[in-house]
């Protein structure tokens, strides 16, 4: 039995598995520990006997070792550089959370994340999680993978503006840092007057405590307010969101 490839479909589908492996490797929710390692590789080879002709239409067939070294590495590079973008979105919504943490005390009882593995504080996590579930259930996952897609029509090659990657990275978490304040903003403000008032407090009765009574006053306004903040999340991720994707385009030409 002879198996007969053609060598630029084959030359396509090696790029195209250097490029979706390194995507799906820092890509949000792709890159999740408790996502099996076994589906991340069998999604990145997936996609990459999607792309395989795609990107061995534009390929040398002559291509030499160094030429492919090269390539690989210019398309993992790009991967990364895809997949960053959206790690960089969920880093900012987790980071909304954890000044709230940082604010109310929670950050001494931090736990372990599981969608990065580091520790992170409770606050912090819960609103990494709701982000992820809310990236599913308004098909964010979708427009990730047809971004990806994309990406690969428009720079098949890998070819990065890396101009363009530096000012839109810088521009993207600007924007973020804003969106990260602006979404926990409702609470440190809440936060802020309850401990003017506690220090006003411990100056008309030294005898009180503040330290205890002020960690369940803060506790039990922080709770109060973040049910209702918790419903400007999905709107704030579905407009991070598109702002993540429109940043990436431009960095392929896009």
């Amino acid at each position: 039995m002879e198996f007969r490839f053609d060598p630029a479909t084959l030359i396509g589908f090696c790029l195209a598995l250097a490029r979706s492996t390194a995507w799906v490797s820092i890509c949000p929710p792709f890159n999740s520990p408790s996502v099996p390692a076994r589906v991340r590789v069998g999604f990145a080879v997936a996609l990459s006997f999607l792309l395989a002709g795609r990107i061995g239409a534009t390929a040398d067939p002559a291509i030499t070792v160094a030429g492919l070294v090269t390539a690989l590495v210019t398309q993992i590079v790009a991967g990364l550089a895809l997949g960053l973008f959206v790690s960089v979105l969920f880093s900012a919504i987790q980071s909304a959370g954890e000044l709230i943490d940082l604010q109310i005390g929670f950050s001494l009882g931090g736990v372990i994340d599981p969608i990065s593995g580091n520790m992170a504080a409770p606050v912090g996590r819960l609103h990494q999680l709701l982000a992820i579930t809310i990236l599913f259930a308004i098909n964010g996952h979708v427009l990730l993978v047809h971004a990806f897609l994309r990406s690969v029509d428009a720079a098949p090659l890998g070819q990065l503006n890396v101009s363009e990657l530096a000012e839109s990275l810088a521009k993207l978490l600007g924007v973020l840092l804003a969106a990260a304040i602006e979404i926990a903003l409702p609470i440190l403000a809440a936060l802020f007057c309850a401990e003017v008032a506690l220090g006003l407090l411990g100056k008309a009765a030294p005898q009180l405590n503040i330290l205890v009574i002020g960690f369940a006053l803060k506790t039990m306004i922080a709770f109060a307010l973040l049910a209702g903040t918790l419903f400007l999340l999905p709107e704030s991720t579905k407009s991070l969101l598109g702002k993540a994707l429109r940043a990436a385009s431009g960095i392929f030409g896009g």
